[in-house]
């Protein structure tokens, strides 16, 4: 799904960095299909599972019932190392002059209860935003199936730092890691030459690394997780 100020073609950098907004989007239209005269019929409600990769992977968490830290965050960020993990993101250059501001801090005081429960199995590949969680404690909402993947060569959110500090922190949470040099990007979609000419650092991978494989692995854990957690 789109997420508005977040997606490929409408890039607004300070919707990427209100973790808050995706989770509420996700409910928004989880509603809304559940409305609607012919998808609410096509739905089993109490078989509803969400995927997620990177900011995604952080986004089914929350619904979860995961809940950030806005001030270990915003403090983590404003370190040498927050900058550089927002430099990393580089298609939003920008982003820590623009968290620096008070505007942006007093945005994290009213944030919404983002778990939601009818959505009843997670799936969470290479999230994000792990830097405002720091106790077990910040999860003890959830009370549903939680399965992490790592990527051992992942630049853009380190599995020391992301996959495996969820994974430590979530009791009873499931862990996969591809290890090798099997990096962040290597979740996005396969395309032809002159796309990855064109985009080398999302759409290259490093030699030894299949992405169709990839992929591969991925569907086959998620739908054995999924299978399982989500049994009628």
């Amino acid at each position: 799904m789109d997420h508005w100020g977040n997606t490929y073609d409408n890039k607004i950098p300070v919707e990427f960095v209100k973790p808050w907004e995706r989770p509420l989007d996700i409910s928004f239209a989880l509603t809304e299909l559940l409305k609607h005269r012919r998808f609410k019929e096509a739905i089993d409600e109490k078989r509803i599972g969400a995927l997620g990769f990177s900011y995604g992977g952080y986004t089914v968490l929350a619904l979860a019932g995961a809940v950030v830290d806005y001030k270990i965050l915003l403090r983590y960020f404003a370190t040498l190392e927050g900058k550089r993990d927002l430099d990393a993101i580089t298609e939003f250059p920008g982003l820590s002059e623009l968290i620096e501001k008070p505007a942006f801090a007093a945005m994290t005081n009213n944030v919404p209860e983002l778990k939601d429960t009818r959505i009843r199995a997670f799936f969470a590949i290479s999230p994000g935003t792990a830097s405002g969680f720091i106790s077990k404690e910040q999860f003890n909402d959830i009370d549903a199936p939680v399965f992490i993947v790592g990527c051992e060569a992942d630049s853009v959110t380190p599995v020391e730092k992301y996959a495996k500090h969820y994974h430590r922190l979530i009791d009873g949470s499931d862990y996969y890691e591809f290890s090798g040099h099997v990096g962040h990007y290597v979740m996005l979609s396969e395309v032809n030459e002159a796309l990855q000419n064109e985009s080398p650092i999302p759409f290259s991978d490093h030699p030894t690394v299949n992405r169709k494989k990839v992929h591969q692995k991925v569907a086959e854990l998620a739908g054995n997780f999924f299978g399982e957690s989500l049994k009628p």
